[in-house]
């Protein structure tokens, strides 16, 4: 084998090595995952992540080999960060028509909840139809949105910051009414040590709420998605998952 055969075999092994090296960086790169704080799917007190919506997006990438970076953001940036694609993908999204342009969604939710009242004990509100909403006073919070025929009957709506302070006003009677997320509403009470002090009712008519992580519309995210959703279906039996649940009462 003459130099010239020499030097092409050792340029094709640099070449190749190169190739390599430059793919295992990439499939090394974590996704860029971002998300606005909301107890309890998933927050970060003292520095450290956790979460309902959280624990159960980490578990299903480990078991994916996929490594995961999160970074916290105020909700709207979020979204616009998804639209630029300057993210891979949005924890605890709720799917809209809107959305559907520029992600791409998952089967399986990472959660699964509903709306429902709260009322200060022993001041249970009459209410049997959606109509019947109108006449309390609710507390909310600014920037929360209501699905359309639920919003139309929110006519006393009464907006604060945090759901801290409505909790407060209505063991205070100074509102009569909280509509919230039951998994968030709970936990929240919970943690004020007011669970004694509230009561939940339903709505006259169900308001399902499902969580989802939605992924940017970059090239082979929709084979992403659907790789995330059989492994997430896969993860929900598993005793991990009722594990998680159970750390954050939803299950026994």
């Amino acid at each position: 084998m003459n130099w010239k055969h020499i030097m092409m075999v050792v340029m094709t092994l640099i070449i190749c090595v190169t190739c390599t090296c430059i793919e295992r960086g990439q499939a090394e790169d974590p996704l860029l995952i971002i998300t606005d704080p909301y107890e309890p799917f998933v927050f970060s007190p003292d520095d450290e992540l956790k979460g309902l919506d959280y624990e159960i997006t980490e578990a299903v990438f480990q078991q994916l080999k996929i490594p995961i970076n999160i970074k916290f953001y105020p909700w709207k940036r979020c979204l616009v960060m998804m639209q630029n694609q300057d993210a891979d993908a949005l924890i605890d999204l709720v799917i809209t028509d809107e959305r559907r342009a520029y992600l791409f969604f998952p089967e399986e939710p990472l959660s699964d909840s509903s709306l429902i009242l709260f009322y200060h004990t022993g001041h249970r509100p009459q209410i049997d139809t959606l109509d019947d909403v109108k006449s309390y006073e609710l507390g909310a919070q600014l920037g929360s949105e209501y699905p359309p025929e639920l919003a139309e009957v929110l006519v006393k709506r009464d907006d604060v910051t945090s759901m801290e302070q409505n909790f407060q006003k209505l063991v205070h009677d100074r509102i009569d009414i909280m509509v919230e997320n039951q998994i968030v509403g709970r936990y929240i009470a919970n943690k004020m040590e007011l669970l004694d002090q509230i009561e939940v009712l339903e709505l006259p008519r169900p308001f399902p709420t499902r969580y989802y992580l939605g992924f940017a519309k970059k090239d082979g995210y929709d084979h992403l998605a659907e790789q995330f959703s059989q492994a997430l279906v896969h993860f929900k039996q598993t005793q991990a998952y009722h594990d998680i649940l159970v750390k954050y009462g939803q299950a026994k």
